[in-house]
């Protein structure tokens, strides 16, 4: 069953940038602030892309975070960004991806450099 994520506003994204501990993957970064109460953001680097383009690449990150959402601590709030090389990566890799650096995140695995 799907459950949704409260969005984040404009204020909460900006704190969470601020405060919170960031995750660098190959395709996806994730900042999480943790206690803070649920919620999520997603966000695309511009780099030469259009509106429409990014908001294609925005559903396919939220898409992906759907599957995995489960896993993810509700107290937390966290903001996905998507990387340049997005546009061709299956929503499956995207999923795993974000499901690795939210068990890095948790301290379950340890990153790999």
């Amino acid at each position: 069953m799907t459950t949704l994520w409260k969005r984040l506003s404009s204020k909460e994204f900006q704190q969470v940038f601020k405060e919170g501990s960031f995750r660098s993957g190959k395709y996806l970064c994730i900042i999480v602030k943790k206690e803070a109460g649920p919620g999520v953001g997603f966000t695309i680097k511009k780099k030469k892309r259009n509106a429409v383009e990014r908001n294609f690449l925005r559903r396919r990150i939220k898409e992906a975070f759907l599957k995995i959402q489960e896993f993810i601590p509700r107290e937390w709030q966290i903001v996905v960004i998507g990387l340049p090389d997005l546009i061709s990566v299956p929503i499956d890799v995207l999923s795993s991806e974000i499901y690795r650096l939210i068990k890095i995140e948790m301290n379950i695995i340890e990153p790999t450099i």
